[in-house]
């Protein structure tokens, strides 16, 4: 009997070794199965400890942006209003002169036109007709052979200085006895030549056209105008004027 039990419990002894080497000491598919069933903890994150940080979370998502305080508010105004530009006051009125030149060629007229407009002064040109010279001279003759024949008279009485005029026109046979810029110094000439005995000659008034020029701009600036001009025309005399408006 004691045999018995003993061949038992070595029977049941060998089925328990058998059972632990074939189903409940491995894991199924040997050792890498049981490696990957593993879990893998650097996957795993803590979120938070207890019941106090989520719903912290979630209330900073969900608040409303601040207002901004009263101060910063006012800082903002006042830096808006020193960038805003400042008024520009009104400009006062300019200060207009006038200067006019007298005796102007045309080409001469029109030069000192083209610079004043090119500076934005107002030109205003005029003819002007005078007397620009007299002339003393003896009238015309009847033709050539009497035109000669005065000459040698002339020349009787000590008179040198003259020419007959061979131009066609009016005075054509004349003889010229001088050209006068003033009426004072062409009748000093006739009366030099009456004392030798010259009897028939007069003075004729030659007139002639010139160009007056107004030039108006602001005073300041006119004024340096002014002085260049008139030292390119030192001929031309120069006054003022009032202002064109």
């Amino acid at each position: 009997m004691k045999t018995f039990f003993l061949y038992l419990l070595l029977g049941a002894n060998a089925l328990l070794v058998l059972m632990n080497m074939t189903s409940f000491s491995a894991a199924p598919g040997g050792e890498p199965d049981r490696l990957s069933s593993q879990l893998h903890p650097e996957k795993l994150k803590i979120v938070g400890h207890g019941d106090d940080a989520p719903v912290a979370e979630h209330a900073a998502t969900e608040a409303p942006a601040a207002e901004p305080e009263p101060a910063a508010a006012a800082s903002e105004a006042v830096h808006a209003t020193e960038s805003a530009p400042a008024e520009t006051p009104p400009s006062k009125p300019l200060s207009l002169a006038c200067v006019s030149w007298g005796g102007l060629t045309k080409a001469q007229a029109d030069a000192i036109s083209l610079r004043a407009k090119g500076l934005s002064f107002t030109a205003k040109p005029q003819t002007v007709t005078g007397s620009s010279s007299w002339w003393v001279h003896l009238p015309p003759q009847a033709d050539r052979a009497g035109a000669d024949k005065k000459g040698e008279e002339l020349r009787a009485l000590g008179v040198s200085d003259f020419f007959i005029v061979k131009d066609a026109g009016a005075n054509q046979n004349a003889i010229s006895l001088g050209l006068y810029k003033s009426e004072e110094s062409a009748n000093r000439a006739l009366e030099a030549l009456k004392a030798k005995g010259v009897r028939s000659a007069k003075i004729e008034a030659r007139d002639a056209s010139s160009i007056k020029l107004e030039v108006t701009g602001p005073a300041d600036q006119l004024a340096g105008f002014s002085s260049d001009t008139s030292s390119r025309v030192p001929n031309a005399p120069r006054t003022n004027c009032t202002p064109a408006r």
